[in-house]
């Protein structure tokens, strides 16, 4: 029970004063970056889908939990791409709900495209301060749980979107507002904090049936050290991937991608704790499902691996 007070009290601690993981931290992010990046939408050239549900630190009450769904599509002949981005993630006594537009123009050059992107949109941030238990009586006064957050935030960002057929670049604001809520006598419960990503990757041929696609993320938020994720995955057939990542003094995930059909793909990641939260934890694991609507079907789309 000691132990279990304790750890709960790291979250709680973790979620009001660490600025790390203020967004949603996804392990399979580079299989849809429409949710890091809107300059990402319309990139499949069909309608895509994602749904993708989280579970970090299994064994930890308080511990994250994240749902997303995303939707994209190009118009005026690939020119354009449109996104819809819905999120739900809770952390202890936080739960922060958000509904984002994404929009993209897509410049074409000979054997690759650049797309420039912006979004918009809205978060819901609830925290239950009031719901805190205290092991000390004499902080029932204390002015920092007194009263609920329960407040909307508008926000907006922009990226930026270079690929090929086999190489991708990335760079990423996706909240360019710095918000600051629920201030009350000196007391600060939560503020908005910019987060920077650069991704990066390439498809190296191994042979005709297998390739391997090394790739990098780089995020930075004020206040919090940088952080990589390295990772690498390699495709069997163009339908069955198998990979690892490592995020710096985080986790070490295990990645699994399988194409069911020309329009199915299901996602796995495991991640391995490599923090002090790893004695009281199972791990974290990912689900991802992506559906593509391909309504033309004497259109040929080449096989994606980002």
């Amino acid at each position: 029970m000691k132990k279990a007070i304790l750890v709960s009290v790291f979250i709680t601690v973790a979620i009001l004063r660490s600025f790390g993981q203020q967004d949603a931290m996804y392990s399979q992010y580079m299989f849809n970056q429409l949710i890091i990046n809107p300059a990402y939408a319309g990139n499949h050239e069909v309608i895509n889908s994602n749904l993708l549900f989280r579970d970090q630190w299994v064994g930890i009450d308080g511990a994250p939990v994240t749902q997303t769904f995303s939707v994209d599509a190009p118009l005026h002949k690939d020119k354009v791409g449109v996104g819809l981005t819905v999120y739900n993630d809770k952390i202890g006594i936080t739960k922060k709900t958000g509904v984002y537009f994404e929009y993209a123009y897509r410049i074409k050059f000979k054997n690759s495209i650049l797309a420039l992107g912006l979004q918009g949109g809205v978060s819901h941030l609830r925290a239950n301060y009031t719901d805190v238990q205290y092991t000390n009586t004499n902080n029932l006064n204390d002015v920092a749980f007194s009263q609920d957050l329960n407040e909307f935030a508008p926000n907006f960002g922009t990226g930026l979107f270079y690929n090929t057929d086999r190489f991708y670049f990335g760079l990423s604001v996706p909240y360019l507002m710095r918000k600051s809520m629920f201030q009350k006598q000196n007391v600060q419960g939560y503020r908005q904090y910019q987060h920077y990503f650069l991704t990066t990757g390439y498809v190296f041929d191994i042979n005709p049936d297998v390739k391997i696609k090394p790739s990098l993320l780089v995020k930075y938020v004020e206040g919090a050290p940088l952080e990589l994720d390295v990772n690498a995955n390699v495709w069997f057939y163009d339908r069955l991937s198998l990979g690892a990542s490592y995020r710096t003094g985080d986790s070490f995930d295990a990645l699994l991608e399988i194409q069911l059909n020309d329009q199915i793909k299901i996602g796995y990641a495991f991640d391995y704790t490599l923090t002090e939260l790893q004695k009281y934890n199972y791990g974290s694991h990912e689900l991802m499902l992506k559906y593509e609507f391909t309504f033309n079907k004497g259109r040929i789309i080449s096989p994606r691996y980002f």
